[in-house]
Parts: structure tokens; sequence; C-alpha cells
């Protein structure tokens, strides 16, 4: 049960916090809505499993399993009537019920999909194989840079929603070639959230590009098909860029795209300059939940665990496989790991990422060796 409590505690810190100074508008009933409505539907459905998994494995039913996530969902709902920049939904209510239900699920059903025959388990391996190397390809896909059609148009500190106001000044904006120069005056203070220099605005208002500070960081954010898809959009940054720009100094912040014989992303404060800026394969989650201005050694943690969790599937079932399945599986993550990159525009995958797919697979090899098949299995009449 500790683990249970451990599960709600996280759903509690994720829900109850204040989510900014948006005005409520009262409950939604809508399943999902929004610029993030596909992240935001993932998020909720992904948060409660955890609760469904662990209280099936503390031996609760699994119909008063998902009793309580729904129970506890409409509770975190009420309460964010009265927490600033938090709407509740109905939608939320539905899908976490739903997370609850397939926690539960692949705890009750693990017999038919975890202990299996050594030919069905290479047959998984391989397919686990495929799928982590299409997600690592759509996530290649997903963070392309799009552009709409013209014309464009550029708007100086833009106000927007789920951003802040920069507090400074914009004095001029230039454009040449592949670069676009901002001269502006620091606000008085570091803004707290994202603040917009400039958007780069299609003709129907469409986002092309938003230059923007956060604390001491200079961000980009670029059009992409991710944004279509409603789902989240990592940002770009140079971190401690604007660290030597004291309130009220004058500075020039520049950003220079790419090109065919220079794939390279670049931002730029005065003399402090970061080129080579992109998206690798083990950014993928970010496009579900994007924690903005959390610590670069923190992202590439989660970047690592994301790549485990990928793969680790891989590892399990490949020692369990007939002969020669497994091998050919793991060929398949490798060959992933280092084509995807390749073949997408992504940035080469970097070492903490290679030794997440590496070590996953590794850790699942080793749980395939551990683990036998239990001798007595949930049942699924208990549902």
């Amino acid at each position: 049960m500790a683990a249970a409590a451990l599960s709600t505690a996280a759903i509690l810190f994720f829900t109850l916090r204040e989510g900014g100074n948006a005005t409520l508008s009262g409950w939604s009933f809508y399943l999902t809505a929004g610029d993030a409505a596909l992240a935001e539907l993932l998020q909720n459905i992904i948060l409660f499993m955890p609760l469904g998994i662990c209280l099936t494995l503390a031996g609760v039913r699994p119909f008063r399993v998902v009793a309580l996530g729904g129970l506890l969902s409409f509770t975190v709902e009420f309460l964010q009537q009265w927490i600033p920049g938090r709407d509740p939904s109905l939608g939320d209510i539905v899908c976490n019920t739903i997370g609850t239900a397939l926690g539960v699920l692949l705890v009750v059903a693990a017999p038919l999909w975890l202990w299996v025959s050594p030919r069905r388990s290479a047959w998984q391996a391989r397919l686990t194989a495929t799928l982590a190397v299409l997600v690592w390809y759509g996530t290649g896909l997903l963070v392309r840079q799009f552009f709409p059609a013209l014309p464009y148009h550029i708007v100086e500190m833009p106000r927007l929603n789920y951003f802040g106001y920069y507090k400074g000044k914009v004095l001029n904006v230039a454009a040449a070639g592949r670069t676009l120069e901002v001269r502006a005056v620091a606000g008085p203070h570091p803004p707290t959230r994202t603040a917009p220099l400039i958007a780069l605005l299609a003709g129907n208002d469409e986002r092309v590009l938003l230059l923007s500070v956060d604390g001491h960081d200079l961000t980009l954010h670029y059009d992409m098909p991710a944004l279509h898809w409603t789902l989240e959009q990592p940002d770009l940054r140079l971190r401690g860029g604007m660290n030597p720009v004291a309130p009220g100094d004058t500075y020039t912040a520049t950003f220079t795209a790419s090109s065919n014989d220079d794939p390279s992303l670049c931002l730029r404060v005065n003399a402090t300059e970061r080129c080579h800026l992109g998206y690798t394969i083990g950014d993928g989650w970010k496009l579900i939940y994007y924690p903005a201005g959390r610590p670069a050694w923190m992202l590439g943690v989660i970047n690592t665990l994301w790549m485990v969790g990928c793969v680790i599937g891989v590892g399990f079932w490949a020692t369990r496989g007939a002969k020669g399945g497994g091998l050919l599986a793991m060929g398949i993550v490798i060959a992933g790991v280092l084509m995807v990159p390749l073949l997408t525009g992504l940035r080469p995958t970097p070492i903490y990422e290679w030794i997440g797919a590496v070590g996953g697979m590794a850790v699942g090899w080793w749980l395939g060796l551990r683990n036998n098949p239990p001798n007595r299995a949930i049942q699924l009449h208990d549902v």
C-alpha cells in the first residue's frame, strides 16, 4: 500500500497546484479541449495508471480500484474550482478513471502478455523493438520545423495565452537571410514565465516562431506538427544566456535558422552563443508533458528513463524467447538509435540516451532471467 500512497501523493501534487493566473471558467463537459488537448488527455490517463497498478497488486478488488480512482478524480476536480489556473472538467474524470482501469487491466491480464511461450516471447520482443523505433521516428516527424504559407508579420512583446508578458522594451527587429535579430532593453527583473520578445505570425495569426526570455534563458518555439496534433511543444534554450544582462541593459538576441548545408539552430545573446540546438529521440515524452524551465540534468535523467521504458520489454522477452529472436529484436533497437536521427533530422543520440537504450535492454534481460511465471495469477472473474 505504500506504493499506492505514493501514487496518490503524486496525483495530488500535479493536480492541486496553481496553474497560473487564468480566470476560472467553471466546469467543462468536453472530453478534451484546448491547444494541448491530446497531450492533456494522455496526461490524465497516464497519471492514474500507477494508482490502478499499485492498488491491484496490494490485493484490492479491481472493481473497487476503478471506483476509488473515479472518486479521487472527482475530489480533485471539485477542489480545482478554487485553485487559480485550474479548470474542473468532466472529461478529466473520465480519462482519470480510464487510466485507473488500464492500470488494473495490466495487472489482471499479466499472465496473458507477460509470461508467454518462448516463440511468442521472441515475437513480442521484435514487436516491442519495432514500436520503440516507430515512437522515435514519430518524435522526429512531430518536431520538424513547419512553415505556414506566407506572408508573415512580427508582433513585439505579444500577450499570448499560457505565456508571460515581457516587462522590458523591444527597440528594433531586423531580419537578414536566415537570421532574426532583436535589440531590446531588459526588464526590471527576469520573467518567471516564458515571456515572448517577438512573435512571427502567419497571415491568419498562426504562430510561426516565438523568441522569448524565461528567467535567465533565451528560448525558441517554432511551428511544428506536434502543435497541430494538440501535443505539447518543448522549447529550445540558450541556458544562462541572459546572465550577463542586468535590469535596464540594452542587449541583442539573435536566432539563426538551419540550412540544408548546416542543419543547425543557433541562439545568441550578445557574445553568448549556442548552436546545434535541436531535439533527440529521447525527447518524445516532452510532447506529452513538458516541465518548462527545469534544469538540464533533470530533463536528461527523464530522457534516459524514457529510453529505458521504451526498450525494457525488448530485453525481458528477448531472454525468454526462442533462439535468435531476441538478438534480432535488440539489433532493431540499436539500428533505430543510430538511423532514426539520420532519417528525421533529429540531433545525434547523446551518450546518456544510449545508456538508457542499452541499459534498459540489460535490465529487461536480467528481469527475464530472474522472474518465472507466478504459481497463482489474479483471476479475470474477480473483475
